[in-house]
């Protein structure tokens, strides 16, 4: 699909399915591109931004829903697809209010009559969904900080312990390497080797705590492709050589960090929680709002801030009746959504427990986790 203004600006004029109360429309088959500002500024989601789609993903098919309050504010863009009576939303990482949720599906009801159900992915309602029937199952998970407007209210709102540490941390790094130093390379300045030498120092983290790296060389194109589009190369060097870095998105007021790696020699010098800690302060500086340290809990990520967000998956039934002539993908829904639970569990039990038992868990549980991100990852770039 070719995006263009012209384009756009054509179809602009060729919007509704109807003019609801709330001003609801679908434009077909397109994005429009003079709605990219408000996506970002909606959801600051990297899945749910065209950043994402339009570097890993293919367009090609899905329709735009667009929701405006009375006041003509935009309050909801939606990317979806219709297979099969099954309407899925694309986008993905939203925080939403159930009356967006609602007055969706209310909608696509309205003006879809072959859709049976309305399929969300890992987005964030934290109210109840009234009305209609419907399934709903953690999903993923996420830890993220509310940033305050200076770096010196956000050292003051961690915990006296942590402040400490990455004083001394500082200190002892810069006392053992005087050539220690922190930048942050953004876009067209990112340079492919960095890039690569993060992802190499992952490889080597992961191998020694016997886990599998999800990094194969289509991820790190993939990444390479977003980094130009959206993101920054938060960089620490030693004799010019890179040490540590990270890996993150601008998506309107939120930054998403997505590969974090140190090499292992520096383990003594707690790279890993100072650097995520200097890229903070450094998105702060940039007006960022929040900061996704990304799934599975570590304790640098509660220090530095990082509070647990639930996800959820959640597909909404025209009726009843519907929900029963879909009973087999309903099943499915329940089935992926008890195993994701229970294998959340059964991690963090083995990550609190000893024993051979628990190790081959925590290793089987690991490797799992590693292979269905993949595959998980992979075929939602294909579904698109």
């Amino acid at each position: 699909m070719q995006l263009t203004k012209n384009a756009s600006a054509k179809l602009s004029n060729t919007i509704s399915l109807q003019e609801s109360a709330n001003r609801s429309f679908i434009y077909r088959n397109t994005f429009p591109l003079h709605l990219e500002p408000e996506l970002d500024r909606l959801y600051g989601a990297l899945y749910s931004s065209l950043s994402y789609f339009r570097g890993t993903a293919d367009l090609l098919g899905l329709n735009t829903y667009v929701a405006r309050n009375h006041d003509g504010i935009i309050t909801a863009i939606f990317l979806f697809k219709i297979e099969n009576g099954m309407l899925r939303v694309a986008n993905e990482g939203m925080r939403l209010q159930a009356s967006d949720v609602v007055e969706f599906s209310r909608f696509v009801f309205e003006n879809y009559p072959s859709v049976s159900a309305v399929s969300f992915h890992a987005v964030q309602v934290c109210e109840r969904l009234p009305r209609f029937f419907h399934q709903r199952f953690f999903c993923m998970e996420d830890f993220v900080a509310e940033l305050p407007s200076s770096r010196d209210e956000y050292l003051s709102s961690l915990g006296s312990a942590t402040r400490k540490n990455l004083k001394w941390y500082r200190n002892r790094v810069e006392r053992a390497f005087p050539s220690f130093s922190y930048q942050i390379c953004e876009r067209e300045n990112i340079r492919e080797e960095d890039v690569r030498a993060i992802v190499e120092m992952n490889h080597a983290r992961m191998s020694l705590k016997g886990k599998v790296s999800h990094l194969d060389e289509a991820k790190v194109q993939e990444n390479l492709r977003l980094l130009r589009e959206c993101g920054a190369l938060c960089l620490a060097t030693i004799d010019g050589k890179v040490c540590a870095g990270t890996t993150v998105f601008r998506i309107g007021d939120s930054v998403i960090s997505r590969i974090n790696a140190h090499d292992p020699k520096y383990d003594p010098y707690r790279l890993g929680i100072l650097c995520g800690y200097l890229a903070v302060c450094a998105f702060i500086e940039r007006g960022a709002r929040r900061f996704h340290f990304g799934h599975t809990k570590y304790d640098y990520k509660v220090s530095l801030g990082g509070r647990f967000q639930a996800y959820e998956h959640i597909v909404i039934y025209r009726s009843r009746l519907h929900f029963l002539g879909k009973m087999h993908h309903a099943i499915r829904v329940a089935a992926e959504g008890y195993r994701v639970l229970l294998s959340r569990k059964l991690l963090e039990s083995a990550e609190s427990e000893s024993g051979i038992f628990w190790d081959t868990t925590r290793k089987g549980l690991q490797l799992w986790r590693s292979l269905k991100k993949m595959t998980r990852r992979d075929s939602h770039i294909q579904s698109h």
